[in-house]
């Protein structure tokens, strides 16, 4: 009895010495896997430093490569717009057949024949043609010039007379037909009727009688 308890002592001291031996050795393989990847790792950055130090040498000792662009291409590029990609397409823009309106076109001939002596009458003329930003007091192209600017880029006086002497500019004259019942249109006349004010622009606005087939202004200009 004593002597098979002796033998399975000593079989598990063997056992035990073989784990041991054996963890021993997965411990060294994984140093050495472990050392030869990272000696592999720093081997391969060395290189590549190397070789980025031998080509900027390299490139310090050539002249410099001036590229070369062919300016027709490049102007090309930047002058064709969304806008020219539509009409690519065709049929992108159509002609008005009349400039103004039959109701305009009638208040022009009362105008003409009431003021066509002393004045010139020119119609749909951009408000920034003769109200501009006061360049004196903010730098053109600033952030306020172009805020004042673009307020009114969009807006035209129906009719604007000018002396015939000169061309100076006499009064801007606005139809105030049912369209300036709108909120955005009674916005705007509030904004035109302030900046003529504060320009020192003359403005008179119209009203047709559709009774009486006749034109009346609202403040008569006066000669």
């Amino acid at each position: 009895m004593e002597q098979a308890m002796q033998e399975l002592t000593n079989t598990a001291v063997t056992f035990a010495i073989y784990g041991a031996l054996f963890m021993a050795a997965l411990t060294i393989l994984r140093i050495i896997f472990y050392r030869s990847s990272l000696g592999k790792l720093l081997g391969s950055v060395n290189r590549r430093r190397r070789d980025r130090r031998r080509r900027k040498a390299e490139d310090a000792s050539q002249p410099p490569k001036v590229p070369v662009v062919n300016p027709e291409a490049k102007r090309e590029k930047s002058d064709r717009n969304y806008s020219e990609e539509l009409m690519d397409q065709g049929d992108a823009y159509i002609a008005r057949t009349h400039l103004m309106t039959p109701t305009e076109r009638d208040v022009f001939k009362v105008l003409e024949k009431a003021y066509g002596d002393k004045y010139h009458i020119f119609c749909q003329v951009r408000v920034v043609d003769i109200i501009q930003p006061n360049a004196s007091k903010y730098y053109a192209k600033s952030r306020e010039y172009m805020s004042l600017f673009r307020q009114l880029s969009q807006w035209h006086f129906d009719y604007v007379l000018c002396h015939r002497e000169g061309f100076k500019v006499f009064c801007a004259l606005e139809l105030d037909d049912p369209s300036h019942e709108r909120p955005d249109r009674m916005k705007r006349d509030r904004i035109i009727n302030r900046v003529c004010k504060e320009a020192g622009l003359r403005l008179e606005r119209m009203v047709v009688d559709h009774r009486s087939q006749e034109v009346r202004l609202v403040d008569k200009a006066e000669s």
